[in-house]
């Protein structure tokens, strides 16, 4: 992280991670995709335990990080809800 001087200069910088983001979205989004392929039943799309285990996982490297879990896992939880409709509509229709 760099110690910014300005509002721009922080702003310009939250921007350029945001690209960062959205690529890394578009990549997990992809192999949520192909994960479609090998589910059986529409109702294996959902899997509370391995949506424990992520978030689990994220919020304790969070704390390694020394950021704020919550944060962090409620951002998981919405993110992983809306790769579980993507799934799923790419389920019914492939």
């Amino acid at each position: 992280m760099v110690d910014c001087s300005s509002l721009g200069e922080i702003r310009k910088n939250i921007d350029s991670i945001d690209m960062e983001i959205v690529s890394l979205l578009v990549k997990r989004g992809k192999y949520v995709q192909q994960a479609a392929k090998f589910k059986s039943d529409y109702s294996n799309i959902e899997d509370k335990k391995r949506v424990d285990d992520i978030i689990d996982k994220v919020t304790n490297y969070s704390r390694e990080l020394n950021f704020d879990p919550t944060v962090i896992g409620k951002i998981y939880s919405f993110l992983i809800e809306v790769y579980i409709q993507f799934e799923k509509k790419k389920f019914l229709n492939p």
